[in-house]
């Protein structure tokens, strides 16, 4: 049937396809994209819209069947008539210079005023969908650095995330630079650890905020302090180390570490006490304890001749050789090393496999592997923090570099 001859008019509304990506695509979008878009939809029309055949053109009947395979039909927005469309009304569905159609006015003339109170309502709801939308959390704002947890009134210098099955403990010091270690923040660490201990937690995840892991003790802090009163100042340092050294040595479920970044001085000496240890390729190693003017701390005067080796060790310990990730791997001190940019999907992928695990399993492993070695670790700590207070209060023309 020939439809030009036929005399039938075949009108073709404009689609809604287009007002619709940005609504259905928006968590694609950052929210400050989100404006823009809904103030572009208003004050323009897409270009292929603009592009299509005048609202109430007559097609061919190629055109018209090209046209019904590559689009999907949609129903239009605006209802139907009901009253059957003339030429007269026909020629005069086209919008005015003041953005009013006249398809309005000649429903207003049928008596058919509804349609202008359906169109709102439309609008309305697309509005309110899209503001409701917005108040969920993008998947680019899902950064460490945020702290937006329960745990960001109770800790300063930590960020503490309960998640399904574990803990993630992310250093984000705010009372020091590059995640060093003060008294305050390793008070803060060992209580979030106290906290997953008692709680559901199958295991604990450590991890920094920022491209540091940890630059080991705070010796801005220190120093600071050494020019009040050196023998009570290096007591209450080498406390402090001790009991944040011991919290790791006695804590029962497994510490998975994420290094995302440089882990130096106590920062690097405290991974061998963690079970598993993933690093970015972008990590490095070091232990600089002779060039601050510091001896071996973390229990890393045991661990490291044990783990990589005496020649190995003394290296690092001695003249702070700094390793790479894949140096590290090679030696034993990183479990795995993985590509920066894929760095944190891979651990979170291990971490839920890990805590589909039972966790009284999870943690009688740990106390086999771990319990030959606790009470050397123990006493390894004690004397390192001796000596550390001993060298702490020498005359004052020492101070640490």
């Amino acid at each position: 049937m020939d439809l030009a001859k036929s005399g039938i008019k075949i009108l073709v509304p404009k689609s809604p396809i287009k007002s619709r990506t940005a609504v259905d695509g928006f968590q694609n979008e950052s929210p400050d994209k989100l404006d823009q878009i809904e103030q572009d939809q208003e004050d323009s029309v897409a270009p292929e819209v603009a592009a299509e055949k005048p609202v109430g053109a007559l097609l061919g009947p190629g055109a018209e069947r090209a046209r019904m395979g590559s689009r999907p039909r949609i129903h239009p927005l605006v209802p139907q008539l009901p009253v059957p469309v003339t030429a007269t009304i026909a020629s005069g569905l086209a919008i005015n210079g003041k953005g009013t159609s006249a398809l309005m006015d000649t429903l207003a003339a049928n008596g058919t005023t509804n349609i202008q109170t359906s169109v709102t309502a439309v609008t309305a709801s697309k509005r309110r969908f899209i503001d409701d939308r917005r108040d969920q959390p993008f998947d680019k704002r899902l950064r460490f650095s945020v702290r937006q947890t329960e745990s960001a009134y109770r800790y300063r210098d930590i960020v503490v995330r309960k998640q399904d099955g574990f803990t993630h403990i992310l250093l984000s010091t705010k009372s020091s630079e590059n995640n060093s270690l003060n008294p305050e923040v390793m008070k803060e660490v060992q209580s979030a650890l106290n906290t997953a201990a008692a709680d559901d937690s199958k295991l604990v995840l450590l991890s920094a905020v920022g491209s540091v892991f940890c630059c080991g003790l705070d010796f801005i802090y220190f120093i600071r302090r050494l020019t009040d009163d050196r023998k009570r100042e290096s007591t209450k340092m080498a406390e402090a180390i001790r009991n944040f050294v011991n919290t790791f040595i006695q804590f029962k479920k497994p510490i998975i570490v994420a290094v995302n970044g440089p882990a130096i001085g106590l920062g690097a000496s405290i991974l061998p006490l963690c079970d598993v240890v993933w690093a970015n390729e972008k990590a490095w190693f070091q232990t600089p304890y002779t060039t601050f003017g510091q001896s071996p701390d973390g229990c890393s005067s045991l661990m490291f001749p044990k783990i990589m080796g005496l020649a190995s060790a003394n290296e690092m310990l001695f003249s702070g050789r700094k390793l790479t990730a894949q140096e590290a791997c090679a030696k034993g001190l990183v479990s795995q090393v993985f590509w920066p940019g894929t760095f944190t999907q891979e651990v979170m992928v291990r971490i839920k496999e890990l805590v589909t695990c039972n966790s009284v399993v999870l943690e009688e492993s740990k106390a086999l592997v771990r319990s030959i070695m606790k009470v050397d670790l123990e006493q390894a700590n004690e004397k390192e923090c001796d000596v550390l207070k001993k060298i702490w209060v020498l005359p004052k023309e020492w101070t640490p570099c």
